[in-house]
């Protein structure tokens, strides 16, 4: 079987920005949200954006942060 076109590509992808680097969201179409309503992943060292873009790739809509409990 041979497969024509280009690769899949991840959501999540580590892209240099104009200031440093960013976590892209292809779904989004800008810097991915690092929870929800809160700070984008953007001017990030390229370490960073990489280690980011490993944790919204593994984590499944699962938030990064754990909650504090009530």
């Amino acid at each position: 079987m041979e497969f024509i076109g280009r690769p899949m590509r991840g959501r999540f992808l580590v892209r240099q920005g104009g200031n440093g680097w960013m976590v892209y969201d292809s779904e989004l179409k800008g810097p991915a949200q690092i929870e929800k309503n809160g700070a984008f992943a953007e001017k990030l060292t390229k370490e960073q954006a990489e280690i980011l873009a490993k944790l919204f790739t593994t984590r499944e809509n699962r938030p990064l942060t754990k909650k504090a409990p009530a």
